[in-house]
């Protein structure tokens, strides 16, 4: 979207921009909610929109008055909210919450929707969301508590194996030590995570196994909404490419290397990155650009979205991994891999968040409007062509 055309559609509008806040003594928790470089990233991009905003921290204690405050403010301008809440609400991260009291005073906002918000957040629905639209998946099975529940799970689904807790962002809860080889490294492993993670609790909707899909990783990125064709889009995928001294059991995404917090993981050598990012082959671009609206369309894809991808180095298969709603944006690599794919596709920061308001009100035109009366039957009378 050119950014004279931005100027002139969003000029009516205040904006918003909602983000998660949790109050915290933990250092690494505190990291994880660190937006400093977001506040600089978005004080750019309105300055280039010449848009009147504001940025609002919102906790799951205030996310009411705050948002009432929004629709009931005064400045002479419709009030826009860019949400950036994306928490579980398990461990005092506002999320889906959000969304509904944004409905319920029918204010304008970005992102997911109430339902893909759901499904996503944790990934046993949307992995049966995938399965049930016949969307390319790792073999899976869910962990119950149940005694014995483990048993012969690595011969049903084939190792190696890696364990996730359904729900999780940023890739808390995942460790090198989650991809195991048998079942006594799986419930060694499951036994620490049911003790959760500096206090953050793993288990809101349990854990569950998948495959481990031996092979390169990439990712994609679409903006607007599954059921609105014409203004969805997929911008070009990128390859996540995990430093080469990694065995293959380890090169995904570690919250421990991912976050550089180093707990229990060790950097990379020379302290060199953890992956970096590179464009993808032509030939299999389309197939990767496929697969993710695939799976947008089986999730409901609303707003936006990440998509991460597996190929098995054997065969060549693509796997999807997850739809992340509400992912992380930045024009910067090394915050999110957001920033590589806005790179390779050759548009800027403030083009793709102007695209994500202009999906948030294309949006609202249909969801306030009213639903039509039921009117007594007529006699028939000619058909009027609408134009």
């Amino acid at each position: 979207m050119k950014t004279a055309e931005a100027i002139r559609l969003l000029k009516p509008y205040t904006i918003w921009v909602l983000a998660p806040h949790l109050e915290s003594e933990d250092p690494n928790i505190q990291h994880y909610y660190d937006f400093t470089q977001s506040i600089k990233e978005y004080t750019a991009v309105f300055a280039e929109l010449e848009l009147e905003w504001k940025w609002q921290p919102v906790t799951m204690n205030d996310y009411k008055k705050v948002i009432s405050d929004i629709a009931t403010s005064n400045t002479g301008k419709t009030p826009l909210v860019l949400n950036l809440c994306d928490g579980d609400e398990v461990n005092g991260t506002p999320g889906v919450s959000v969304i509904h009291e944004l409905d319920k005073h029918q204010l304008i906002y970005t992102g997911s929707d109430v339902h893909f918000y759901n499904l996503t957040t944790s990934k046993i629905p949307m992995k049966k969301a995938f399965d049930k639209a016949g969307v390319s998946t790792a073999a899976w099975r869910v962990i119950t508590g149940k005694k014995g529940s483990t048993r012969g799970i690595c011969e049903r689904v084939g190792t190696p194996l890696i364990i996730k807790p359904a729900v999780s962002g940023g890739s808390m809860g995942v460790s090198v030590k989650n991809v195991v080889n048998n079942e006594e490294e799986l419930l060694a492993r499951v036994e620490e995570l049911n003790n959760g993670y500096h206090g953050w609790n793993l288990l809101a909707d349990g854990l569950f196994v998948e495959q481990y899909i031996t092979g390169p990783e990439f990712t994609t990125f679409i903006t607007g909404s599954f059921d609105d064709p014409t203004y969805c889009k997929v911008y070009e995928p990128v390859h996540r490419v995990f430093h080469h001294s990694l065995p293959d059991n380890e090169k995904f995404l570690s919250f421990d290397r991912l976050w550089e917090i180093y707990d229990n993981e060790t950097p990379m050598p020379e302290n060199e990155n953890f992956y970096e990012y590179t464009s993808v082959a032509p030939a299999l671009i389309p197939d990767l650009k496929k697969l993710s609206l695939e799976a947008y369309a089986a999730c409901g894809g609303k707003g936006y979205t990440r998509i991460d991808i597996r190929m098995d180095q054997n065969t060549g298969k693509l796997y999807m991994l997850e739809a992340n709603a509400q992912c992380g944006l930045s024009e910067d690599e090394n915050y999110t891999s957001i920033g590589a794919i806005l790179k390779v596709s050759g548009v800027s920061f403030t083009s793709v968040i102007a695209e994500i308001l202009r999906d948030a009100l294309r949006r609202s035109v249909t969801r306030n409007k009213p639903a039509r009366k039921t009117k007594r039957k007529q006699p028939s009378k000619p058909a009027v062509a609408v134009k």
